[in-house]
């Protein structure tokens, strides 16, 4: 009541100013909120989706990256020269020549990754190690130079069984220099001894991480920062270089200002983690919203519309943006889009642009480095087969040999005259059209053969056996399928016998056009632990087995298996079950058989 009296007292001109304050500037008030509102909460959802979509391209990218990091330490592991310098360092025999092979390697390796910049060996127990940096090839003292490091790390990968990441470190260079390097540990294992021979270690630099780059305009307020994040908070990269080292400090989920998105690295324990500050970006909303609330004022009601239809206006970019956005989440990377007017969201739509490009050349780029990388690997492996075949003429051998031969029969060593004959007939036949197809009489007398060299070589401390049907013998297989399943038996199965070994290699003829072969030893068997690894279908390590399985399933894909079967008093046996026929015959023709 006493409200409404003071009202009542007030003069006319008074009331019509109050009552054309409240119809205009309450309405022009009411309506600039909602769509400020409307505007910002669209401007964040279109935040949110861009930032998805970044943080999801960049992960894309770095678990790329880490594949290819991954596939070039396992090539070094599998190395066989590597293998050899290793196990030479670890007794301590030649230890020059073996730092000069490890040296010879990792440069070949180093160089098939522009990020690697060292490469380590380290024993199991921490003692002997070699280390190549391609920033310093002379400088000898680095981080691994400290033994409680070394045994620290060994101790670390001993637990873990698999790849170790350690955190970025800045190393201190000759001259002064720096460089950060973090290091990714892998242990070394002996499949065939079970045993762990070592740890080999890649120090990777900063350049790694330059796919998370996407050319971000640095005058952009869409523009977010990266940073990569261990599991204990340490930043292992972030675009502030000043940050890198150090602990993250956590999450405020209740800041309102501040988007942050994260998402987990593939084969690594890493986060990646983008900061996007919305406070920036909604600030080109209050000029706006002053704009349409002095609008309102002055042209009350008839300008409402207007401000409506500026909204829509004004936010045609960021629609066209946001249907654009879906069209790259479908693979359509490239793609341009032209602004109809420089407004306050063109810098989104020069970011978009911006972001496209890159994506599509660093999708580009990818492919082109993975093509020259495999094309390197090729190359290399071609090279090393020149090399090899170019080192032993086979006719000098096969001369050598038959004057040898004939030597012996006038000496009356007649046994010796056998043994050289099968040798010759052996390396002729493995020589020749390795991937060829053969019948399998063929592939029985080349066993026999090489079988009696073996037990010549045992000092026939086994006999062997070799049962094939007839109806089996004009069946075409691969040459030499079975060599490396037969050479196991004899060399980890018989060798540790005295006497008694006993090798069998029985064939049979299955349902549905299958050919089944089975050799079985009576040697010492094997462990629990290494069984369950060769019937895994994709078990590493071996490589005879390895090669048999990959043989197999070049040839015959899926048709074919081979499974093994031991124990500690009865042996090994191993099964090996392929298609034949003509369709199968075709499809290994096409395979390079």
């Amino acid at each position: 009541m006493p409200i409404q009296k003071k009202f009542h007292k007030i003069s006319w001109t008074r009331r019509m100013i109050i009552a054309l304050i409240v119809a205009t500037v309450m309405p022009a008030v009411i309506i600039s909120s909602i769509i400020f509102n409307v505007a910002a909460k669209n401007l964040e959802k279109q935040a949110y989706e861009l930032t998805d979509y970044k943080i999801t391209q960049r992960v894309r990218f770095l678990e790329l990256d880490l594949r290819q990091v991954f596939d070039l330490i396992y090539q070094t592991v599998v190395d066989p020269a590597v293998a050899g310098a290793m196990d030479s360092l670890n007794r301590g025999r030649e230890p020059v020549e073996s730092k000069t092979t490890l040296r010879s390697k990792f440069i070949s390796y180093g160089q098939m990754l522009e990020a690697v910049q060292s490469m380590t060996y380290i024993d199991n127990q921490g003692e002997n190690y070699y280390t190549y940096e391609k920033f310093n090839s002379v400088y000898d003292n680095n981080m691994w130079s400290d033994k409680k490091r070394r045994l620290g790390l060994c101790s670390q990968t001993k637990e873990s069984e698999s790849a170790v990441f350690l955190p970025t470190i800045q190393e201190e260079l000759a001259g002064g220099r720096q460089i950060d390097l973090f290091y990714i540990a892998i242990p070394v294992q002996d499949y065939v001894a079970d045993s762990n021979v070592g740890v080999l270690v890649m120090g990777i630099g900063m350049e790694f991480f330059q796919n998370l780059d996407t050319g971000d305009d640095e005058e952009s307020q869409w523009n977010d920062m990266v940073e990569v994040i261990d599991p204990r908070g340490r930043i292992i990269y972030s675009q502030e270089k000043d940050r890198i080292g150090k602990i993250s400090e956590g999450i405020d989920k209740s800041d309102k200002n501040q988007l942050i998105k994260e998402n987990q690295i593939e084969k690594s324990n890493w986060t990646l983690r983008s900061y996007v500050n919305l406070k920036e970006i909604k600030q080109n909303l209050y000029g706006f919203r002053q704009v349409t609330i002095l609008i309102g004022i002055i042209f009350i009601v008839p300008f409402v519309a207007v401000v409506w239809a500026l909204s829509k206006y004004f936010t045609r970019n960021l629609s066209m943006l946001s249907m654009n956005l879906k069209k790259i989440g479908e693979g359509q990377v490239g793609m341009q889009l032209d602004a109809t007017i420089e407004d306050e969201f063109y810098p989104v739509i020069q970011q978009f642009n911006q972001m496209s490009k890159s994506i599509e050349r660093l999708i580009k780029r990818l492919k082109r480095e993975r093509a020259q990388t495999e094309e390197a690997v090729t190359r290399q492996k071609q090279a090393e087969l020149r090399a090899l075949e170019s080192q032993i003429n086979p006719h000098f051998l096969y001369n050598t040999l038959d004057s040898i031969n004939w030597r012996a029969i006038e000496n009356e060593e007649y046994e010796i005259s056998e043994m050289i004959s099968c040798l010759a007939d052996l390396l002729r036949y493995s020589i020749t059209d390795i991937d060829g197809m053969v019948q399998v009489r063929e592939e029985k007398q080349w066993l026999n053969k090489y079988l009696f060299l073996q037990q010549k070589r045992f000092s026939d401390k086994f006999t062997f056996i070799i049962r094939i049907p007839e109806e089996a013998e004009d069946i075409l297989i691969h040459k030499m399928l079975l060599q490396p399943i037969i050479e196991n038996c004899v060399v980890h199965g018989i060798n540790e016998m005295k006497k008694d070994g006993k090798i069998t290699v029985e064939a049979t003829m299955e349902e549905g056009n299958r050919l089944r072969f089975v050799i079985k030893d009576n040697g010492k068997g094997i462990g629990e632990t290494t069984l369950a690894r060769l019937n895994r279908k994709d078990s590493k390590g071996d490589i005879g087995t390895d090669n048999v399985r990959a043989r197999l399933e070049s040839y015959y894909g899926g048709d074919a298996f081979i499974r093994y079967y031991s124990s500690k008093t009865s042996g090994t046996v191993v099964t090996v079950e392929i298609p034949y026929g003509d369709e199968v015959y075709a499809k290994s023709s096409d395979c390079g058989g």
